[in-house]
């Protein structure tokens, strides 16, 4: 059913060369793209009269500058805005009413400008061609994880980089159950030089855009085997990281044994807390075999932008 990454062809330009050099991760398992039965979603608590009543009032404000019914885009903007975004956008300014509307308001000027959920797939497949970011599994409380692996990367261009991004962050939106709010970033920086890594500009646009227009979004970011070059990049970054955001942050060495660093500082922590081992791939301590394969994973994110289920991803053959 699964075979080995084919090369992307090569016809001149320095991604495309680059992307044809890197080599596929084996695959011996299927990804999972929906969570366990017995995940424990962490939910948030009910609002209070004030809460709710600043809830109608941000969507009474943002009914008014909605696109006009005859504008094309007005179905996607209306469909992003749910009950759920609402609640993100009052959360992340904590219930102050007009904050909240600065944000979301910003953030429909940003979708209607870049189409975050109209990006063709065609064109990011270089990369996504290689392993370096992608889902698979969820975490105990029912979050996705998303793979972020700067090894494979193959690409110089920063737009195209972050218009991946963007879309994965709409492909997180769209994995997420029901009655979760969040996703899980595991970054595994094992084998990645200094020139895999993002700089610190790409790392603040990442930030802004998280930030911005996918507040609280982020569950956990994990960073595995984080290397000596790594440490300036996030002491340089770190200004633009809001306090909140900075606490998710939480770094994993898989050489300690379960009493060393996690148990002497709150920023280091076992992924198995975390994420049971069949969620997990092996390299990171858990009993999965599947780590990537770039044409099933390219398969779905047309799927997802059709509008169509998982499952008949899961049902197809290769």
């Amino acid at each position: 059913m699964f075979r080995s990454r084919p090369k992307e062809p090569v016809n001149g330009t320095a991604d495309e060369k680059l992307a044809s050099d890197v080599q596929s991760e084996p695959t011996t398992g299927i990804p999972i793209f929906t969570p366990p039965q017995n995940y424990s979603p962490l939910g948030y608590p009910s609002l209070d009269e004030a809460q709710s009543d600043k809830l109608q009032a941000l969507k009474d404000h943002i009914n008014s500058v909605l696109l006009p019914d005859s504008d094309p885009y007005r179905q996607k903007e209306t469909a992003f805005l749910t009950d759920k975004t609402y609640q993100r956008y009052l959360r992340a300014r904590k219930f102050d009413l007009e904050a909240a509307k600065k944000q979301l308001e910003g953030t429909l000027k940003w979708r209607r400008s870049y189409r975050p959920d109209e990006i063709d797939p065609e064109a990011i497949k270089i990369e996504q061609s290689c392993g370096k970011m992608y889902f698979n599994g969820f975490d105990k409380n029912g979050r996705p994880l998303c793979y972020m692996k700067p090894r494979y990367e193959n690409s110089k261009d920063a737009d195209r980089q972050i218009k991946n991004i963007v879309f994965s962050l709409e492909l997180a939106a769209a994995l997420v159950p029901e009655d979760v709010h969040t996703m899980d970033i595991i970054v595994d920086f094992r084998d990645a030089g200094s020139g895999d890594t993002p700089g610190v500009g790409m790392a603040k646009q990442f930030i802004d855009i998280l930030g911005n227009h996918y507040p609280e979004r982020l569950g956990v970011a994990f960073l595995v085997h984080t290397p000596w070059f790594f440490w300036t990049t996030f002491k340089l970054v770190s200004p633009f990281i809001d306090p909140v955001t900075r606490a998710k942050v939480k770094f994993v060495d898989l050489k300690e044994p379960k009493d060393g660093k996690a148990n002497k500082n709150p920023d280091w922590v076992q992924l198995t807390d975390f994420v049971d081992k069949e969620q997990l791939e092996s390299d990171f301590g858990g009993g999965m075999d599947t780590s990537f394969y770039s044409f099933f994973m390219f398969r779905l994110r047309w799927f997802v932008s059709d509008g169509l289920i998982f499952r008949c991803c899961l049902e197809m053959e290769f």
